[in-house]
């Protein structure tokens, strides 16, 4: 089975789209929590200090949305590619 690369990389992006907007509603209602959150992935002790605080804006939101969108598309479509070539006959 052969896997549509354009289809992935569409559906990929969307994804992130998506859970991208999910994280950013949840930092903007909860940005101490979200911090706190962060501190713990990171193995900080305290991500406020380390690195100040949470500010959600409209150029931040673009900022971080677009590349994520582009390195998904791109990372999902390469997947494809790759799985593709694996399963040749």
């Amino acid at each position: 089975m052969k896997l549509n690369a354009v289809k992935l990389a569409n559906a990929g992006a969307v994804t992130i789209l998506i859970l991208y907007v999910v994280c950013t509603i949840f930092v903007a209602v909860a940005p101490e929590f979200s911090m706190n959150i962060l501190a713990g992935a990171m193995h900080l002790p305290d991500a406020a200090t380390t690195l100040g605080t949470v500010e959600v804006t409209v150029g931040g939101f673009l900022l971080g949305l677009i590349p994520l969108i582009i390195y998904g598309y791109v990372a999902a479509y390469l997947v494809a590619t790759l799985y593709n070539r694996s399963v040749k006959s």
